[in-house]
């Protein structure tokens, strides 16, 4: 460590990330020491008994190893300082780390507080000549919801391990976030499909107009809007069935449809609001395909590099400065008149929006494409500058033209309305940024005269299948929790990632996401025995309470003595709810679900989450945390049990899928050898597998160990095998086989192989090339 002397004291300006240094520094110059506290360098320590309930909720704050090696570096930068300031980010996680920052280093130079939006020179510049002080109710928001999701973890954990099974959790979001994903899956597996069919007649004209059938003698066509998920049509629409379709389009082939009416209307579409967290995280999903947990990272290096501003907002509100930069990108590119007389105006959709109460926009809108970014980063760069000047630009207007056509069929006889419509673009307005990026250009349809008739070239009957409601993914998931206003900026991309890790997995090359049957288990188990904590509304009104508390409206302890012992309203209270769950919830008396029953024996079968277990207990609901091999989902039937794959969809769990189990050798079976080695094969918590001495190899879930042979277990024995080292970094690279499939490492970084390449043929170049590649997000790891 460089050591000044005593007499050239310059001010200690410290920031959360030490990706931030080189900038800020860079912008204050000489004159200023900056430095990094790292994050949260100090929390309450992981285990219970480290809020004293008893005594107001008071708790602790230890650092870290690595915090307090953070601790050590900045007393002696601020023994040499003349001053402290605490330029963490601004929202209340970043108030509560300038606070404890004080509290550890006790500073005796004066200390000062302050914010800024984007890393710029003006911004960071104009910070300093505003210095406020640490908020006292954004740091007791902060405490309080560290406390809330404590006491959460730590009490309602436990009972999962002694009622459900051990290792695992619970969270005040997660758990909500994960009914989301269940119920879906539960709407998926009940969904009846149904199938219709629609008709579409072309014009015998040059521009190719296709009409689509809308009625038969007055009665609606059912389109998929009319048909709800049972397979029941919303009258008065009706289904229109294939052989009446096929007799229809016949009957219409040798007739013409005549313009009854031709209507044409203005046309307009606002731009989109500038981006919030939830928005960016779903657009980069939607348009580049990357997780929430890597567009957050990359959200956040864009920050750190001084090019956006802070990325965890609710707020799509922009400055007038940054109004006024977008506006003068938006004439610099296309005139005057893309602006509106005034500039946009956008406000929060949520009551209470806070955190960064600025949307996530570039720090300098001149800079349209900055240099030394990877192709990640410059996609999300574009997406955020696009939006910005977008925002500020007029609508996107023009004229939409309906056309309705009747046809009197001879034969079936039937009275046919069709509509064709069609928007001609007069001003693009804040299309025009995206002319290059959007492949939704409306078709245009001139005007018809009424009376005109029209032969048709073609009528084709449109076969249709409803479709069962889609799984979450990363974006509509976000879209979900912030439709029910609960979680918050900065806590979207870890809440799916804990899913990911703990609840839900995707199939390779799929984001949608699945629940686990131990997924399932939880939620069923927190639905029936804490169904207040996965309720919405209550989940709501708490980041309501905490907001309140930012407004000096509650207090800490007012808000965690209700939450915990007191209770409000029809909750009693967390301690009564868990005094009764332990008393009257016995786990043998609840299954998962129940499959069906076994056709010989007439026994229930039926899908149990796997052992509970008790631990060791000392004091009420202490225990130790148990491993990962406390048990997995099995199906029981009778005085028989037989492991299931965790990762198996509900719609699997058949009785033909369960008496397959059930009817497997539960002894291991000797297949062959290799290499000199038995080789035997056995389903195991897991699912099947083979074993080569120590060595174990998983096989393809629903492969029959009683019938598997050497032919289909050789191919699986050739992973992992090394391809040789990286010349560039003397990294060996090797080819795997994993839960997703064939893949390549090197020192930790993984990519996919295609589906379609033959492993057997996989070279080192081969796999340096993959590994080259911008990495993909992807499932459960």
């Amino acid at each position: 460590m460089n050591k000044r002397t005593a007499s050239s004291p310059r001010p200690l300006v410290i920031v959360e990330s030490p990706n931030k240094v080189a900038t800020i520094s860079k912008i204050l110059g000489d004159g200023f020491t900056v430095k990094a506290s790292y994050g949260h360098f100090a929390d309450i320590p992981a285990k219970r008994g480290s809020i004293d309930t008893a005594n107001n909720f008071t708790a602790t704050y230890v650092p870290s190893k690595k915090g307090q090696e953070v601790i050590d570096m900045l007393r002696d930068e601020l023994a040499q300082a003349s001053e402290l300031i605490l330029a963490t980010d601004g929202d209340r996680e970043g108030e509560m780390i300038a606070f404890l920052l004080v509290e550890f280093l006790q500073p005796t130079v004066p200390v000062s507080r302050i914010v800024f939006n984007s890393i710029s020179r003006l911004e960071v510049l104009a910070a300093l000549e505003d210095r406020k002080q640490i908020r006292s109710s954004l740091v007791e928001a902060a405490r309080t919801r560290r406390y809330l999701d404590y006491l959460y973890g730590f009490n309602v954990s436990p009972v999962l391990w002694s009622k459900v099974r051990g290792n695992l959790g619970a969270g005040r979001v997660q758990s909500p976030a994960l009914r989301m994903v269940v119920e879906r899956e539960k709407e998926r597996l009940a969904f009846v499909e149904t199938t219709y069919c629609g008709i579409e007649a072309t014009l015998s004209i040059e521009a190719q107009v296709v009409a689509t059938l809308r009625t038969i003698d007055s009665v609606p066509v059912a389109k998929s809007d009319d048909i709800d998920d049972a397979g029941i049509v919303a009258p008065p629409a009706q289904l229109l069935l294939l052989a009446d379709a096929q007799q229809l389009a016949a009957a219409l082939r040798a007739t013409s449809l005549t313009v009854a009416d031709s209507k044409t209307e203005g046309y307009s579409r606002k731009p989109r609001r500038p981006y919030t967290t939830s928005d960016l995280l779903q657009d980069i999903y939607s348009r580049l395909k990357v997780g929430s947990t890597a567009a957050q990272a990359i959200m956040n290096q864009l920050h750190e590099k001084g090019l956006i501003s802070y990325p965890r907002t609710d707020s799509p509100s922009l400055s007038g400065v940054a109004m006024a930069a977008a506006r003068q990108q938006a004439v610099e590119l296309f005139g005057a008149s893309c602006v509106p007389d005034k500039p946009r105006l956008y406000f929060p959709k949520r009551k209470s929006a806070q955190e960064a109460h600025e949307a996530i926009r570039p720090s300098n809108m001149s800079l349209r494409h900055p240099k030394g970014l990877s192709t990640q980063q410059a996609a999300v760069y574009d997406l955020v500058w696009r939006r910005t000047v977008a925002s500020q630009m007029v609508d996107t207007t023009g004229t939409t033209v309906t056309v309705t056509l009747h046809a009197n069929t001879i034969n079936p006889e039937h009275w046919c309305v069709f509509t064709a419509a069609g928007t001609t673009i007069v001003e693009p307005g804040h299309r025009r940024l995206y002319s290059s990026v959007e492949d939704d250009e409306p078709t245009p349809l001139a005007e018809f005269t009424v009376g005109d008739v029209f032969g048709l070239s073609a009528v084709e009957v449109k076969e249709h299948v409803t479709r069962p409601p889609a799984r979450y993914t990363d974006a509509s998931l976000i879209r979900a929790l912030e439709a029910q206003e609960i979680g918050r900026p900065s806590t979207y991309a870890p809440i799916i990632q804990s899913l990911r890790d703990e609840y839900v997995w995707s199939k390779r090359g799929d984001q949608a996401l699945i629940p686990t049957l131990t997924g399932v288990a939880v939620h069923q188990f927190l639905s029936t025995c804490f169904p207040t904590l996965v309720d919405y509304t209550f989940t709501r009104e708490m980041e309501e309470e905490l907001d309140s508390i930012v407004d000096g409206n509650s207090t800490l302890v007012d808000m965690l003595s209700k939450f915990y012992s007191l209770g409000d309203g029809e909750w009693p209270g967390l301690v009564s709810v868990i005094d009764d769950v332990e008393k009257s919830y016995k786990p043998a008396d609840h299954d998962v679900l129940t499959i069906g029953v076994h056709p010989e024996t007439g026994e229930p079968i039926v899908l149990k989450p796997g052992r509970s277990f008790a631990g060791k207990k000392s004091v009420r609901g202490t225990r130790s945390r148990p491993s990962r091999t406390s048990g997995s989902p099995y199906i029981k039937c009778g005085s028989r049990n037989v492991a299931v794959p965790d990762n198996t969809e509900l719609s699997q769990l058949t009785v033909d899928f369960a008496l397959q189990l059930l009817n497997t050798p539960t002894e291991a079976r000797v297949v062959g050898e290799h290499n000199g080695e038995e080789v035997t094969v056995k389903v195991g918590p897991y699912g099947p597998y083979a074993k080569v001495g120590a060595r174990s190899v998983s096989l393809p879930s629903g492969t029959d160990v009683a019938t598997v042979s050497m032919a289909d277990i050789e191919p699986l024995l050739a992973f992992p095998r090394a391809l040789g080292v990286d010349p560039a970094s003397d990294d060996e690279v090797v080819l795997k086989r994993g839960r997703y499939g064939i893949y390549v490492e090197k020192a930790g970084d993984t990519r996919p192989v295609p589906a379609d390449t033959d492993p057997a043929g996989v070279t080192l170049e081969h796999a340096l090339e993959l590994l080259a590649r911008p990495k993909k997000g992807r499932g459960k790891r």
